[in-house]
């Protein structure tokens, strides 16, 4: 195959990755309501710091160091029309310090500080990750776990599709230009 289709033909297979509905970890998304009911799952911590969660300004809960609720408790979060975007925000009560999910304009020190996995474990449930640091700490984002049920995957801005097409098209023009 001619170095230009091949390259023709990963350009395409990365647009299709980029467009598939089931998108992997993202550093930095922003959440959804899928609308219904919004299900938190308590997943888990390895920080020695002590920290809680809000969601959109609620009363702060999941403790990472408690056994109540544990693991496998799940919290009714209430009804959420679908398309609200939702703020997790982890409040670090070691350091007083609170971060929230998005790419990180909101936190203290301007960086992202959640990782998002869609369709983790269960179709459906995604999971986030925080880092309790400020910097960023040592990236693992696992000092604060938890998952969700109802979740839709945030879709990029426009102007990431504007972006995606203009770069393909560029691709295209390459490829014909050699041809020629």
């Amino acid at each position: 195959m001619p170095k230009s289709l091949t390259r023709l033909a990963a350009a395409a297979g990365l647009f299709a990755a980029l467009a598939a509905p089931q998108a992997q970890a993202a550093l930095g998304d922003s959440l959804i309501a899928g609308g219904g009911h919004i299900i938190i799952r308590f997943e888990g911590s390895d920080a020695s710091f002590n920290s809680l969660i809000s969601v959109n300004g609620s009363a702060q809960i999941f403790p990472n160091h408690s056994t109540t609720p544990g693991p496998t408790s799940d919290f009714d979060l209430g009804d959420f029309a679908a398309g609200t975007p939702l703020d997790i925000k982890l409040h670090v009560l070691t350091t007083g310090l609170f971060f929230h999910t998005g790419p990180g304009g909101a936190n203290p020190d301007g960086i992202a500080h959640a990782n998002v996995i869609y369709n983790f474990g269960e179709p459906g449930r995604t999971f986030v990750g925080f880092e309790d640091l400020f910097g960023g700490g040592d990236r693992d984002f696992n000092d604060h776990m938890f998952s969700f049920a109802n979740i839709s995957p945030a879709v990029p801005e426009p102007s990431t599709y504007a972006l995606m097409f203009a770069g393909l098209g560029a691709i295209g023009f390459l490829a014909r230009r050699r041809k020629i």
